[in-house]
């Protein structure tokens, strides 16, 4: 994983809630049901090598990672998009799988210490 791209801006959380904690923690909950979404989603359509599973769960999330800079998420993503576009369902994606997941548990790892 590459550490140059930030894992979740926390700033601009804080600079949507202005202060308040319960919105605060309800946006943290949200990003949370989001990558989980994305997790299950994504990864059932790679192991059963269903484009349009891996397509709606790349388009669900978009918001997610624009709203909260989910940059290397973004990364990783747009490698397994062309590694499909380009590759189809090779092995390959078994690596990118790791990376996903792992690029995922950051996340969530990082957003529930800070809720």
């Amino acid at each position: 994983m590459d550490r140059k791209y930030k894992t979740i801006d926390f700033q601009k959380i804080e600079d949507m809630v202005e202060g308040d904690a319960e919105f605060r923690k309800q946006l943290l909950e949200a990003i949370i049901v989001a990558v989980r979404e994305l997790e299950i989603t994504y990864i059932k359509g790679i192991d059963g090598e269903n484009l349009d599973w891996i397509k709606q769960a790349r388009h669900k999330i978009k918001p997610t990672m624009g709203l909260f800079d989910l940059q290397n998420l973004a990364i990783i993503l747009g490698q397994g998009k062309r590694m499909i576009s380009e590759n189809g369902f090779s092995k390959d994606l078994e690596h990118h799988k790791k990376e996903f997941l792992m690029a995922t548990n950051e996340i969530l790892e990082e957003v529930n210490q800070n809720i």
